[in-house]
C-alpha cells in the first residue's frame, strides 16, 4: 500500500471506529427507501439539424439514511438516468451520460454511499455527480439544455466535467458557514496510478451569500500534469439572483494545446412573480487552436407549483451550434 493511500484511509478507518463504538450496527435505523425522480421534455432545435422531441432529463432513483448512533449515520443513494437511451444523439447535440457510452444505453447516474460521522463525511462514490461543479459553478448552471459544462459536447465553455466517477471524498463538518471537501479520483485502473484526479474545495454558504475557490489536479490519456483553478460566487437579492465563476486551466506539458484556457461566466435570474421567473447568461473561453467560443442564453419558466414548470429556452454561441428549446418538467 502506498504512503498516499495509507494517507487517504487511515482517518476513515479511524472516525468509523470511533462512530460506532457506541452501539452495534444491529441497533441501527433506516429512514426510507425514498423514491423521487424527474422528467423533463420537450423540443430540441438546433442549427443545421431537425427539429426533434427531446428528453432534456429523466432521472429516477432511490435512497435513505442509516442511523446508526449519535456519531455515525450511513446514507445511500442509487440514480439511473434515461434521457441519452431516449434520445438520438449526435455531434450537434448532448444528453447526461452521453460522453461515454453508445447511443441507446441507461446511464447509472449515481451509485454512492456516505457516512456522515462527527468527525465529517466520507464518500464511497463509484459514480456521482461532481460535486465540484455543483458547489463551484451552481450559480451559472441554472439553464435545461445550455449547462457550459465539459461533457456538453461541441458547446462546452468550461473544461470541468459535471459527472465523476470512481471517487473517494471527505467533507469537513461545517464551521460558520465554511467547508472543505477533498477527494481522489480513480478514473483509469490500467495506468499504474492509483489516483487519477486529486481535488478540494473551500466553500462557504451561509445565508443570501455562496462562493467557493477549488485547485484541481488532473492526469489522463494525453494530458499528463494539468492544473484547474475555479472561483465561483452567488448572491440572492431576494427577487434577483447575481452569480459568476472564473476557470483557469494550465496544462504544464503544453501551453499551447486546447487543454490550457480560461473561462469564466455570469448569471442574473429574477423572480418576476411566483409564477414567473427568468435567467440570463453569459459565458466565454479562449481555447487555442481556433476552439475559442461564447455563448449567451436565456430562459423563461412559467410555475405551475414547485414540482411542475413549463420553460423556453434559447442559445446563441459565437463559433458552435446555436440552439432553441422548450418544454416542460415533472419532479416526483
Amino acid at each position: 500500500m502506498t504512503m498516499l493511500k495509507r494517507l487517504t484511509l487511515t482517518p476513515l478507518a479511524f472516525a468509523l471506529a470511533a462512530a460506532v463504538s457506541a452501539q452495534t450496527l444491529a441497533e441501527s435505523r433506516h429512514n426510507g427507501p425514498t423514491f423521487s425522480g424527474n422528467v423533463t421534455g420537450g423540443v430540441l432545435d438546433v442549427r443545421d439539424r431537425d427539429l426533434d422531441l427531446w428528453t432534456f432529463k429523466a432521472e429516477a432513483g432511490l435512497g435513505g439514511v442509516y442511523t446508526v448512533n449519535d456519531g455515525l449515520r450511513i446514507r445511500y443513494d442509487l440514480v439511473a438516468d434515461f434521457a441519452n437511451a431516449i434520445n438520438s444523439v449526435d455531434e450537434q447535440t448532448w444528453t447526461p451520460g452521453a460522453h461515454r457510452q453508445d447511443d441507446g444505453e441507461i446511464y447509472l447516474r449515481t451509485a454512492r454511499v456516505l457516512l456522515m460521522t462527527d468527525y465529517g463525511t466520507f464518500g464511497l462514490q463509484p459514480r456521482v455527480p461532481s460535486g465540484f461543479w455543483g458547489q463551484i459553478y451552481r450559480n451559472v448552471d441554472v439553464f435545461e439544455y445550455n449547462r457550459f459544462h465539459g461533457q456538453t459536447g461541441q458547446n462546452a465553455i468550461f473544461g470541468q466535467a459535471e459527472q465523476a466517477s470512481d471517487v473517494l471524498s471527505y467533507g469537513t463538518p461545517r464551521f460558520g458557514g465554511f467547508q472543505f471537501i477533498g477527494a481522489v479520483l480513480t478514473t483509469n485502473a490500467q495506468n499504474d496510478q492509483d489516483f487519477d484526479v486529486v481535488t478540494g474545495r473551500l466553500v462557504y454558504d451561509q445565508g443570501p451569500l455562496n462562493f467557493g475557490l477549488g485547485h484541481t489536479q488532473v492526469r489522463r490519456p494525453g494530458i499528463d500534469n494539468l492544473h484547474r483553478t475555479s472561483f465561483g460566487f452567488g448572491y440572492d437579492f431576494g427577487m434577483v439572483q447575481l452569480g459568476g465563476v472564473y476557470e483557469h486551466n494550465d496544462d504544464r506539458e503544453d501551453s499551447s494545446g486546447a487543454a490550457d484556457f480560461d473561462a469564466w461566466g455570469v448569471n442574473v435570474s429574477a423572480n418576476l412573480s411566483d409564477a414567473w421567473s427568468v435567467s440570463i447568461g453569459y459565458a466565454e473561453n479562449d481555447r487555442n487552436l481556433d476552439l475559442d467560443n461564447d455563448v449567451l442564453v436565456g430562459i423563461v419558466r412559467h410555475h405551475f407549483n414547485q414540482d411542475v414548470y413549463a420553460f423556453l429556452e434559447a442559445g446563441r454561441y459565437d463559433n458552435t451550434d446555436n440552439n432553441v428549446a422548450a418544454g416542460i418538467s415533472v419532479s416526483f
